[in-house]
């Protein structure tokens, strides 16, 4: 499990007394200190904005015409994608924390610091907040005897005063009120999504997304635990069943009655024909690397790169044949610039290269694929993709969220952008 350590800095030393039985020592040092809110202003930051300039957009989501984009651990853009040539701004959620978003009806599952919220957005300019899982999030804490919830750490000048028997080491490792927050890092690595087949009034989520709603379930994965919830009542989802599995665990892809879940160490195979309780069928192993993962067929198609939190040695394509899901085998192995999200549908898989851009390749024969190059769009800074349809597909990156017709694959055509910082 990865875990961020807060790290305080010893500013100043101050000896106040030390007389034979009785001394003391005074610390003054720059450190975090914990912050606590209540439900009711945890509720009161989740709001509605008429304006947001897309500075620093996250993981995206398509939901029939809505797009839902996260400005990172800020909120959510709404947008009206009814005509993709024109997409209009509906406005901005502010939702503190928000990494992972998905939507089915009117209502939104988003997650903030420390728990799943469900919003109801019939009515856009006037979000209600109509639940909260808690629990489902790789993060411990206690809250206050009156009820708060530790939702943050600040930087603070703080002074404490110990005994001179005690190990100034301690100190180093003590916020002042002796709270421990471990946050999963790979909440804050840079997203990578693909294509996920439609079931039921679901929408299209990715390869690096945390959560699915999937046939009348909710999917959410921790850092070693997969949350299950019914929603067939979006608005009141029950608690079905939590499934343990090894550290590591980043993204989740349902693909008909598998569920395949990506690993920073491999990818796991589950069997979810009874979709409250999935079956571990088998894992595919590799080296360790964030692994976005997308499924057609028999094949899955597997992205490693360097350079992150997965401390992976490697950037490359994977293509494993899943024909066989109780042994899944490395088909093929190929070296890319950096790769990151990626979509395949038909013959076509569309790949993000971060700084290098969109690369589309043809896949018919996916031992080649590194010879088979349809087209490079190489101005973009790209890291999500999502194939809606063969004549549709929508990237963000950057630099913004754009839209093209990829009617020949070989020629994307840009129908659209909402370019960020304007």
């Amino acid at each position: 499990m990865k875990y961020l350590c807060f790290t305080l800095l010893l500013s100043s030393l101050l000896i106040t007394s030390c007389v034979q039985d009785e001394c003391s020592t005074t610390f003054t040092y720059q450190g975090y200190e914990a912050v606590y809110k209540t439900l009711e202003e945890i509720e009161d930051e989740i709001t509605f904005v008429d304006e947001r300039v897309m500075e620093n957009p996250g993981k995206f989501y398509y939901y029939s015409h809505m797009i839902l984009i996260s400005e990172r651990d800020e909120g959510v853009h709404v947008i009206d994608n009814s005509d993709v040539r024109n997409p209009k701004s509906l406005g901005f959620l502010s939702i503190p924390g928000n990494q992972d978003i998905s939507m089915s009806d009117h209502y939104i599952y988003a997650d903030t610091r420390f728990n799943i919220v469900v919003i109801d957005i019939e009515n856009v300019r006037e979000p209600k907040i109509v639940n909260f899982l808690e629990n489902v999030k790789d993060i411990y804490y206690e809250r206050t005897p009156e009820g708060s919830f530790l939702v943050d750490f600040q930087l603070a000048d703080i002074t404490q005063e110990v005994g001179c028997d005690e190990r100034v080491v301690d100190v180093f490792w003590a916020t002042q009120t002796r709270d421990i927050l471990f946050i999963d890092a790979a909440l804050d690595m840079p997203s990578a999504l693909g294509s996920v087949p439609e079931f039921d009034n679901s929408g299209i989520a990715g390869s690096l997304s945390r959560m699915a709603l999937f046939n009348d379930h909710f999917y959410y994965i921790n850092d070693h635990k997969m949350s299950i919830f019914d929603v067939e009542d979006l608005a009141n989802p029950k608690p079905l069943n939590e499934v343990y599995m090894d550290w590591g665990i980043e993204t989740i892809f349902p693909y008909e009655d598998k569920l395949f879940i990506g690993a920073n160490d491999g990818m796991h195979i589950f069997d979810n024909a009874d979709p409250s309780n999935p079956v571990y069928l088998s894992t595919f192993e590799h080296a360790r690397a964030c692994d976005p993962v997308v499924v057609q067929g028999n094949l899955a198609y597997v992205t490693l790169r360097d350079g992150n939190e997965c401390t992976n040695f490697t950037n490359q394509l994977d293509v494993v044949d899943v024909s066989d899901l109780l042994r899944p085998q490395l088909l093929a192995s190929f070296p890319m610039h950096h790769p990151h999200g990626l979509s395949v549908r038909g013959n076509v898989l569309y790949l993000c290269e971060g700084d290098q851009g969109l690369k589309v390749f043809d896949v018919s024969d996916p031992e080649v694929i590194d010879r088979n190059l349809l087209a490079h769009l190489d101005r973009y800074f790209a890291y999500d993709v999502i194939s809606v349809s063969p004549n549709l597909l929508l990237m963000i990156g950057a630099d913004g969220f754009y839209q093209f017709n990829t009617s020949d694959p070989s020629n994307p055509i840009e129908l659209s952008a909402i370019a960020t910082g304007l």
